[in-house]
């Protein structure tokens, strides 16, 4: 044996070695060279609840320690005694049903005072609930890593300077990178990737590696292709801590929202078209009113005419004359305003704030309604000190139509039609009531019917998206809808919406 590797106990205090030896948070043998227990340190004589321990006992430390007959495959002891350096193995053993495992270190002794030949200093450290720790975290982590590399979402890490330590399948199907994804992203800046900051995307992720989580539905995202196209996600930012809450990186998980986003502004669309479909017969029959109107004062100003030619022109024909040409202009004014609501309708353009008169708006959109035709009373209740209010015209005129027509619907076969039409002030808000009379709403569906899709109406009458769309612009403009119904009596749609104050009113010019 290599004298260096040994422990001489000639050298030193034996007493003070046992002591620390018994200090140990492990269990010490000391064996011979075949492998019998010599001595054990006070950890050993604790767990064999043992007073002392008796050499002249037959004990091996494959039987006592590790429930063998047999000396243990590649013993380390062994190896020791051969090498004369220090060995370690891990050394599985069962004890009452239950797999221990155990991390033995062997080393070379020099001869205590009273031993005869060579001894082994074994150390065996029970490792057993590590061992199960580690199954279990990797058990943890293999199934965590199946959960992540077949989610249908994009998942991915970043770390504190925003370059990519992680991606999934999904993501490489969304980046279009298919198996170059990891070899093109990993390492690859996010933060300072122009398409990123050009759409404010890395604006949001900073604030994620300074500890803000974040979620954006349906952002807009240039992609990297340069194609001048963008895709629309659900972005959600996770920061990672380590355990002393330190930001370690940014989880990111990203959906590709945008065909949902298309086809939602396209049934908004669709629905917008819907709307001016069902206005259509009304506005037909309000626009051939005005225009018998010019037809009838044109008829007779032309036989004024043909009195001029003639030279015989009275003073009472010159006004009327005057008469018939004013009520012309006066009808061709109405077709013009009507055919300009009619437009205003279908604009695709966003949202836009303006200060709204809503009892002109109101008072616009009855005329475009024939309620007379369908043998219903509107009764207008307009409080007179109704302030303006917030909002984007076209939103706010397709909200009322929707309620309107669908007042109207539910009066076809009822007696007595009737619509109330109420509008007040409650705080910084402006309420409008349109309650009718009409058959009502089941306490069934009442809770669906802002729902997509959703119609109480025979099929043919309705695609089911008007109250979505009101219910969606109100919630834009900073507005509520709600409905009260009792099946057999009528219903009550309350609409609110932000007014202005007398500060904003004096800024700003009315839209009508």
């Amino acid at each position: 044996m290599k004298p260096e590797s040994r422990i001489d106990l000639n050298q030193l205090d034996f007493d003070v070695v046992r002591a620390i030896l018994d200090f140990l948070p492990l269990g010490v043998y000391v064996l011979d060279r075949k492998r019998k227990i010599r001595w054990v340190n006070k950890r050993v004589m604790h767990r064999l609840e043992a007073q002392t321990f008796l050499q002249s006992e037959e004990k091996y430390c494959y039987r006592e320690i590790f429930k063998r007959e047999k000396p243990c495959r590649d013993c380390p002891a062994l190896k020791t005694m051969k090498s004369g350096l220090m060995e370690h193995r891990e050394i599985r053993s069962e004890y009452k049903g239950e797999m221990r495992h155990y991390h033995v270190t062997t080393a070379p002794l020099m001869e205590g005072p009273d031993s005869k030949g060579p001894l082994i200093i074994e150390t065996v450290q029970d490792i057993t609930y590590q061992k199960k720790s580690e199954e279990e975290l990797k058990r943890i982590n293999n199934f965590n890593a199946t959960i992540i590399d077949n989610a249908p979402v994009a998942i991915f890490t970043i770390d504190k300077k925003g370059r990519f330590i992680s991606v999934n399948p999904a993501l490489a199907t969304l980046s279009k990178l298919g198996s170059k994804a990891e070899d093109k992203l990993l390492g690859f800046n996010w933060i300072e990737n122009p398409y990123t900051v050009s759409c404010g995307l890395a604006d949001h992720i900073k604030r994620g590696l300074r500890g803000k989580p974040f979620e954006l539905q349906d952002f807009p995202f240039i992609t990297y292709r340069g194609d001048g196209h963008h895709i629309y996600m659900h972005f959600r930012g996770v920061p990672l801590r380590d355990k002393s809450g330190k930001i370690e990186g940014l989880l990111c998980i990203i959906e590709d929202t945008t065909e949902k986003v298309k086809t939602r502004m396209q049934l908004v669309q669709n629905a917008k078209m819907s709307v001016i479909g069902r206005l259509i017969t009304g506005v037909a029959h309000e626009l051939n009113n005005p225009l018998a109107t010019i037809a009838f004062n044109s008829e007779f100003a032309s036989e004024l005419l043909q009195g001029i030619k003639t030279g015989v022109v009275q003073e009472h024909e010159i006004a009327e004359l005057r008469e018939y040409l004013g009520a012309i202009q006066e009808q061709a004014f109405r077709c013009k305003g009507i055919i300009n609501d009619m437009i205003d309708l279908t604009k695709k353009d966003g949202l836009e704030v303006h200060k709204i008169d809503l009892k002109v708006c109101l008072d616009n959109l009855l005329k475009l309604v024939n309620f007379k035709k369908f043998k219903i009373h509107v009764v207008k209740d307009f409080a007179p000190d109704l302030p303006p209010i917030k909002g984007d015209l076209n939103a706010v005129k397709q909200c009322f139509m929707n309620l309107l027509q669908n007042a109207k619907d539910a009066l076809e076969e009822r007696e007595g039609k009737t619509i109330w039409l109420r509008a007040y002030q409650a705080d910084y808000m402006v309420k409008v009531e349109i309650e009718d009379n009409g058959m009502g709403i089941h306490d069934s569906v009442a809770d669906k019917i802002f729902d997509p899709f959703f119609s109480t109406k025979d099929t043919g009458k309705g695609v089911g998206l008007g109250l979505t769309l009101c219910y969606e612009f109100l919630n834009k403009m900073s507005g509520n809808i709600e409905v009260k119904s009792t099946l057999g009596k009528g219903s009550v749609f309350t609409i609110t919406l932000p007014s202005f104050t007398k500060r904003e009113r004096k800024d700003s010019t009315v839209a009508q």
